[in-house]
């Protein structure tokens, strides 16, 4: 906790709870440690962020830490992996082989956390926008095709969106999310299907009226 203050500044950590830390701030630092510890681990040994299974989880615990950090304790870009050396001498009793592991597992998270940091400013500006808009209108649901705009264009993962949503005191429309999760993938599986008959040299089939008359008859 000391370490994340020098490197974000500001109030330090008080130890507030629920409603006697209506900025979040707080819960911020705790959150931040917590999954400094978690990925350090994770890493070290052997996992990776990535888009898929268990480097998934990783890819949305390292994302949201960081949102907590740069949105509630205005960190600077990059100050998560810098966590990750007082991550390991505070755990290196218990888990000595942390210490062989220290550079290559900065080394990931920074780069994780780079990629992130590119589209986390514009994401949160976006669903700042978008609350404003929704609270002059009344409206309680973030609608799917928003959600799936921070998805898609600012690597906002939907549980991210859905914290980001209830701390607002608004809601997230999955059913609609999930609509237009599974249009993309069927883009994504088409393409990947012309690709491969590309590859093979083959070309899809198209009948012009001619050809779709003959074959009614």
């Amino acid at each position: 906790l000391d370490t994340l203050h020098k490197l974000v500044g500001g109030a330090p950590y008080k130890g507030r709870l629920g409603a006697e830390d209506p900025d979040l701030r707080d819960t911020a630092y705790r959150v931040i440690v917590d999954h400094a510890r978690t990925l350090t681990t994770a890493v070290a040994d052997g996992a990776v962020p990535s888009s898929e299974g268990r480097g998934y989880v990783l890819r949305r615990i390292l994302r949201r830490a960081v949102r907590y950090g740069r949105q509630m304790l205005n960190a600077p870009p990059g100050f998560f992996c810098n966590l990750v050396p007082v991550v390991v001498t505070s755990l290196g009793p218990a888990y000595p082989e942390l210490a062989g592991s220290l550079a290559r597992v900065q080394q990931v998270l920074r780069d994780e956390e780079e990629s992130f940091d590119r589209m986390v400013e514009r994401g949160m500006q976006y669903f700042a926008e978008l609350k404003t808009e929704m609270q002059g209108s009344g409206v309680k649901v973030v609608p799917g095709d928003r959600a799936f705009l921070l998805y898609d264009s600012h690597g906002f993962p939907i549980d991210l969106t859905q914290q980001m949503a209830e701390e607002a005191g608004l809601s997230v429309d999955l059913p609609a999310f999930t609509e237009f999760m599974e249009r993309q993938k069927e883009r994504s599986r088409e393409a990947q299907r012309e690709q491969q008959a590309q590859q093979q040299g083959l070309r899809p089939l198209q009948l012009v009226a001619e050809q779709t008359s003959y074959l009614e008859k």
